[in-house]
């Protein structure tokens, strides 16, 4: 059941949520590139899970982190405070405990604008929602 789940949500990332006709690279600012420790996605914390999640946005445009369990990667385009993943993947293994891991995928799915606030910076979804907050490492 959870594998099912898990290959599920992950279609779903990879082809409804993360793609982006419109991005024309990366014009990130420069407070965004580098190492963050994500410590909540969607209202859950992240300290029980097995790897601390994280996610690091290179000046290359390219993206990667760990979710918990896996470990994800691709591409990200900046426009504004909008965000656009592009061509993302992530390895498939099953952990002992998968709630973090989950919670973590589905940010990133749902994530469309980022806003700095002090050394927090938060994901949102389409609504204006804060679905992953993030601290920098």
């Amino acid at each position: 059941m959870k594998k099912t789940l898990f290959s599920a949500l992950m279609a779903c990332m990879a082809f409804c949520c993360c793609t982006n006709e419109n991005s024309t690279g990366n014009t990130a600012e420069p407070d965004v590139i580098g190492k963050w420790a994500i410590i909540e996605a969607n209202g859950l914390s992240t300290d029980s899970a097995e790897t601390k999640p994280f996610i690091e946005f290179c000046d290359s445009g390219m993206v990667n982190g760990h979710a918990s369990v896996n470990a994800f990667f691709g591409q990200y385009a900046l426009k504004g405070d909008s965000i656009f993943f592009d061509q993302m993947a992530a390895t498939s293994m099953m952990g002992h405990d998968m709630e973090v891991e989950m919670a973590v995928m589905t940010a990133l799915a749902q994530c469309t604008t980022l806003e700095m606030q002090d050394s927090v910076l938060n994901a949102k979804d389409c609504d204006g929602n804060v679905v992953m907050t993030m601290k920098r490492n």
